[in-house]
């Protein structure tokens, strides 16, 4: 919310050196009134692309969520109709791994982590444990493509229901991978339209903090630090952001 009162912090200040007329004419380039409203103009329009591509983030966020939270069920009914197909104990076998890959759920009796691997190169280094599942939304879209991939072989599979055919699988899956993508690319414009509203606002002596308290600078100096519109200024606070 800082960067939201330190523009309208500046726009107060534009505002008061607009009232002024004649008597606000610093010679710096930056300060002069036509920089300053560009400036604020570039700023507010920075904090509606922050908001606007935070919306969509939350938008795709919810959409994927809704997407993926199914899966345990269709899942699951791939699975009975595997083996109501009565397909080979070698495929159930597979989609049973593709399975607890995708929901978490490992087969009885097995630890959900192992051991990592020892290298070749270091025997006696640390080891930790790494989980056997793939629970983010990238791996369970890749490991329902492979089940579905998988499905898509089986001859003997057969299903009533149109979305647990094979076809309606690989579209399920496919979909599931438009949305991860989707999700990066709107959190990668986020990223991007939150370096270009922090640069606007601190980075740099161009920087709508930095132009800020230059101004008030010139102004104490040109009317005096005990002048009326010194006291003006004394209503006005920027705060600077902790930014990288």
């Amino acid at each position: 919310m800082s960067h939201v009162k330190n523009a309208d912090a500046y726009s107060r200040l534009v505002g008061i050196c607009t009232g002024y007329g004649g008597k606000y004419n610093p010679g710096r380039q930056t300060l002069q009134l036509n920089a300053m409203r560009a400036l604020l103009k570039a700023v507010q329009s920075s904090l509606q692309d922050v908001s606007q591509k935070r919306n969509a983030l939350s938008g795709i966020t919810n959409e994927r969520t809704r997407a993926y939270k199914h899966l345990d069920l269709l899942i699951s009914r791939i699975i009975g109709t595997l083996k109501a197909s009565q397909v080979s104990e070698e495929t159930l076998a597979n989609a049973r791994y593709y399975s607890r890959l995708i929901t978490g759920r490992m087969k009885s009796g097995t630890n959900s982590n192992r051991l990592a691997v020892p290298s070749e190169d270091n025997e006696s280094e640390s080891i930790v444990k790494r989980s056997m599942t793939q629970q983010s939304y990238v791996a369970k879209a890749f490991n329902f493509m492979r089940l579905a991939q998988l499905i898509e072989m089986v001859p003997g599979y057969a299903s009533a229901a149109p979305e647990l055919k094979p076809a309606a699988l690989k579209v399920e899956a496919e979909k599931l991978m438009a949305l991860n993508e989707s999700w990066s690319i709107a959190k990668v414009a986020l990223a991007n339209a939150r370096i270009h509203r922090n640069t606007l606002l601190y980075k740099g002596a161009g920087s709508l903090y930095s132009n800020a308290l230059a101004i008030k600078n010139y102004l104490r100096v040109e009317f005096g630090s005990k002048s009326p519109q010194s006291a003006q200024l004394s209503e006005l606070s920027f705060t600077k952001r902790k930014i990288r």
